[in-house]
């Protein structure tokens, strides 16, 4: 069945009308529930992920809230997986930022197109310490930790040039080592609520949900 949606003209047009999900009636079996805990299992599938050629495995969509309450959504890199979430480094003046600051709740989730799979996590953030935040600033490459500085990340600026000056003048005054600016940090996302999801045939997908209560972590499959 070709699938087709409408264009900005009126007409419509084809969308991909093969869907290997749907080449085979066989239902393969759901896996078993999973003993490790659910941070271990991230760890995991970013592995395998890394390992089947995915682009930017460790790219995750954040979801935040602006001041009017509405979603605001883009992609950051995961840099650290621990039983409690994920970790992400940012502006705190950007404008995740500053809403971030006016509202901790957020979601994160995965997606990795060759493997078939996302994972979404939702919870509350916390900053880091700004000893950890100094110690991946410094593992950082130069061009980086200087384009930390150099940009007003969300802020409008005249022209690119204006920007490239802004980085060369402190590339002159930071010659050697660059300190971390003071508005950049990190998060770590304290998740309640974690969601595996594997594509199956007929959209038989696997969803298995984790979830930590008072007598640990709680795991329970979901229909798709």
């Amino acid at each position: 069945m070709e699938v087709v949606f409408a264009s900005a003209f009126g007409a419509q047009s084809p969308l991909l009308g093969f869907d290997s999900k749907e080449s085979s009636m066989t239902h393969p079996p759901y896996a078993q529930p999973v003993s490790e805990p659910p941070g271990q299992w991230l760890e995991r599938w970013l592995t395998e992920a890394a390992a089947s050629g995915q682009r930017n495995h460790t790219a995750m969509a954040l979801s935040t809230l602006d001041a009017e309450g509405a979603p605001r959504t883009r992609f950051v890199l995961c840099k650290g997986v621990s039983e409690h979430g994920v970790r992400f480094f940012t502006n705190l003046q950007s404008d995740k930022g500053l809403q971030i600051a006016r509202d901790a709740r957020v979601s994160v989730a995965f997606y990795w197109s060759i493997l078939d799979r996302q994972v979404r996590l939702s919870g509350r953030l916390t900053q880091i310490s700004d000893a950890q935040a100094d110690a991946y600033f410094q593992s950082r490459h130069r061009l980086s930790q200087l384009g930390a500085w150099a940009s007003e990340q969300s802020r409008p600026v005249q022209n690119r040039q204006q920007l490239d000056t802004a980085f060369d003048s402190l590339a002159e005054r930071y010659p050697d080592v660059v300190p971390r600016p003071p508005h950049w940090s990190g998060f770590d996302l304290h998740a309640e609520r974690w969601e595996f999801w594997s594509a199956k045939p007929g959209r038989m997908h696997e969803r298995w949900t984790v979830q930590r209560g008072p007598q640990g972590w709680t795991q329970w499959l979901l229909q798709p």
